[in-house]
């Protein structure tokens, strides 16, 4: 079926993305761009498929247009097939293979395991019907397995998507500019990932709590009055800058007062 082509091309993302973060400290990164290559063909393989099912065929036209471009799918298709092209960048990947990780585990847990073992679903419901302890000693090697993997991905999910989140702000957009700055990546890259962000900004409410949580921190350290003395007046001036910049354009509107409380209260 699509999804089993789905969860293989994700499958493709999480075996090939793990082992070019492998390979790269050991073989360096000529072997292991290979592996990078391949990984991202996993990835516009499994998002072409989602927007081909839910959206169909082409269609050219404004309103199709529309659609797409609030699809979240449709964006890290875009940007995906934006690292591919370009010279690799060891911090791009790892969004993808942590998002691959979780859809695995979800397919593998809905699909897969009760393909092979039918009676999972009927062992783990039970399981859930009877006390903690009876549950978890009736259950077979197999809805032991499956229950490890709902529990773990229901446990580390929310927190994981919070930290891509930050990873894709504080570190892919710092890698792009200094990278385009010392001409070691296109100087379009920062101008199509900003595009990007401003899109995730917009539609995405954990991407705007990771811009809110990298403010808090960046305040902190760099902003008048809290700045470490030991920090460079070049430093704060050019952060100072670049945040006025991004609250103009519509990015961290949140004032860091409020942006800290809601940090707190995020964290409680």
């Amino acid at each position: 079926t699509a999804q089993f082509y789905w969860w293989a091309g994700h499958m493709i993302v999480l075996i090939f993305g793990t082992m070019y973060y492998v390979k790269r400290p050991f073989s360096g990164w000529q072997a292991a761009n290979w592996y990078y290559g391949k990984a991202y063909l996993g990835a516009l393989t499994s998002y072409a498929i989602v927007i081909y099912k839910t959206y169909g065929p082409p269609q050219l036209n404004l309103a199709f247009a529309q659609r797409l471009i609030v699809d979240e799918n449709v964006e890290y298709l875009l940007v995906a097939l934006f690292w591919y092209f370009n010279r690799p960048m060891v911090v791009t990947l790892l969004p993808f293979v942590v998002f691959s990780l979780f859809h695995v585990i979800t397919y593998a847990r809905s699909s897969l395991i009760p393909m092979f073992f039918p009676e999972v679903p009927a062992e783990i419901q039970r399981a859930r019907q009877a006390t903690a302890g009876e549950g978890i000693v009736g259950l077979s090697a197999a809805a032991r397995v499956s229950k490890f993997l709902g529990d773990w991905s229901s446990k580390y999910y929310s927190a994981a998507l919070r930290q891509v989140g930050v990873w894709e702000v504080a570190v892919i957009g710092v890698w792009v500019v200094l990278g385009a700055v010392t001409f070691q990546t296109p100087l379009l890259a920062p101008l199509a990932y900003f595009q990007f962000l401003r899109l995730r900004y917009a539609l995405s409410a954990p991407t705007r709590a990771a811009f809110r949580r990298v403010r808090v921190l960046l305040d902190r350290f760099l902003a008048p009055p809290s700045a470490n003395p030991n920090v460079p007046g070049v430093v704060t001036d050019s952060y100072v800058k670049a945040r006025d910049f991004l609250v103009r354009m519509g990015i961290m509107i949140m004032d860091p007062g409020a942006a800290a409380a809601a940090q707190q209260q995020q964290q409680r």
